[in-house]
């Protein structure tokens, strides 16, 4: 599932942001009660808001707290299961509580665990002390200072360890609209992500084994919010690229509908599934346009037999094909997202000439 990192300042407009979020496919919200930049004095206030907004839309709403944070809503370790009356759904805790206020907690609400700091011991003592595994989570960091981030053999070996004990597990990727504050270079789990595609930072956490993915940062930019609530809602992948001047009309028609790669796999190409059956009977002639550089467009022409009006994409660069012409180019962040596609995967291409 996908999450939105909402932070305790005045000038947020909650219930606007979880509304779009919600509308857009995210089910989860992250938040903080220990934001140095952000002003106490208004927190309770302002998370009653956050609260009551995330309830209407239906979204979980995970708060990080500590002791000292939670004093400045009136609140204790003890009675911090209080939250819940505000909207709160599982609280994320971290230094500063000993097992058995962690443990305590836990049989009251649930509990998400900085995922770096878990170990068998640990999870032991949380069993004998009667809590239910299914109340813990595992939730990463966010690293706000550059060169901080977790390097990824770290990362896929804590998350091993983690799903061989039954828990979940949450990470960040950044955003690629407003940055956060203090440092504005982007909130990611891993260093490698600082300043990476979001949805592409967000397909490779999946394939480490993350459960739950959130933006670190306050907002995306509309196009890449497309791409989360394209996944979010059947799995398909959004392609941006620019396409040829003057192409023929049905094959452009064609290219604007959703497809998938084949089921078998090519090493070199996506193959369009749909393409050859919808386009075999179009006449096309050969052109000039036949270098095939990562992330071409490509379509068979009548030089290539029954072949003719299969569609492709160029996985790396390839020799110029003669029976092939070039119809036009995938943008460079979706080039990073051809290598998830998987056998089978439903994606769509999305023409615009202006993305650069």
């Amino acid at each position: 599932m996908f999450g939105i990192s909402i932070y305790l300042s005045s000038d947020n407009d909650f219930e606007k942001t979880i509304q779009q979020a919600s509308n857009n496919g995210f089910s989860l919200i992250f938040s903080s009660l220990h934001i140095p930049e952000e002003n106490p004095a208004n927190y309770r206030h302002l998370l009653t808001r956050l609260g009551a907004a995330a309830n209407t839309y239906n979204m979980q709403l995970i708060l990080d707290i500590s002791a000292t944070s939670l004093a400045h809503i009136g609140l204790t370790i003890d009675t911090a299961d209080q939250l819940t009356e505000l909207g709160v759904t599982g609280l994320r805790v971290d230094y500063g509580l000993t097992t058995d206020e962690i443990a305590k907690l836990a049989k009251k609400i649930k509990i998400y665990l900085n995922a770096s700091t878990i170990d068998s011991t640990f999870l032991e003592i949380l069993i004998q002390s009667g809590v239910e595994i299914s109340q813990v989570e595992a939730f990463h960091n966010y690293y706000p200072k550059p060169h901080t981030g977790l390097d990824i053999p770290f990362f896929k070996q804590t998350n091993a360890f983690l799903h061989h004990h039954g828990l979940k597990i949450a990470a960040f990727v950044p955003g690629d609209g407003e940055k956060r504050q203090p440092l504005f270079e982007g909130l990611p789990t891993l260093e490698k992500h600082r300043y990476s595609h979001p949805f592409v930072a967000a397909l490779e956490l999946e394939t480490l084994g993350v459960d739950n993915i959130y933006i670190g940062d306050p907002t995306l930019q509309i196009q890449t919010t497309e791409q989360f609530a394209a996944f979010a809602k059947d799995s398909t992948l959004l392609l941006d690229c620019q396409l040829a001047p003057n192409l023929d009309p049905r094959i452009q028609n064609h290219l604007l509908q959703p497809d998938n790669n084949r089921m078998d796999p090519a090493r070199d190409l996506i193959r369009l599934e749909k393409s050859r059956p919808a386009l075999a009977k179009l006449d096309i002639p050969a052109t000039l346009s036949n270098t095939r550089p990562i992330g071409s467009i490509l379509i068979d022409n009548n030089l290539f037999g029954r072949y003719q009006g299969e569609i492709t994409i160029a996985l790396y660069d390839l020799p110029v094909e003669p029976k092939t012409n070039n119809i036009g180019q995938i943008t460079p962040d979706s080039i990073a997202i051809l290598p998830f596609l998987k056998p089978g995967q439903a994606f769509q291409l999305r023409p615009n000439n202006e993305l650069k």
